[in-house]
């Protein structure tokens, strides 16, 4: 298969998959251990007026940071079932185009 001038096997597709699944995995867990870290971290300082400072100068960049993991893991599994789907079809028109013999 050819596009954009770029040609791509179903091996490569299902490389390209298994690498969006890989990468969505590690992207996940870093998501886990920042949620972990970030809910040790508001413990650690507190609910006196320094903590309560402390997550009011910095709770939104690690919510932000959060919701940003958990959306790059999303659309790197998004693409991973896209890739797949391309592999699937790539192999059925490829059994559509070949003649019985």
């Amino acid at each position: 298969m050819e596009f954009d001038g770029v040609v791509y096997s179903k091996t490569h597709l299902h490389r390209l998959a298994s690498a969006a699944d890989g990468m969505a995995g590690d992207v996940s867990g870093a998501h886990t251990r920042f949620e972990a870290a970030s809910s040790a971290a508001h413990t650690a300082v507190g609910d006196d007026d320094y903590g309560r400072a402390y997550w009011q100068a910095r709770g939104q960049r690690m919510e932000s940071i959060g919701r940003g993991l958990d959306l790059l893991a999303s659309a790197l599994r998004e693409q991973e079932n896209r890739l797949h789907l391309a592999t699937k079809t790539y192999k059925a028109g490829e059994d559509a185009s070949t003649l019985p013999t």
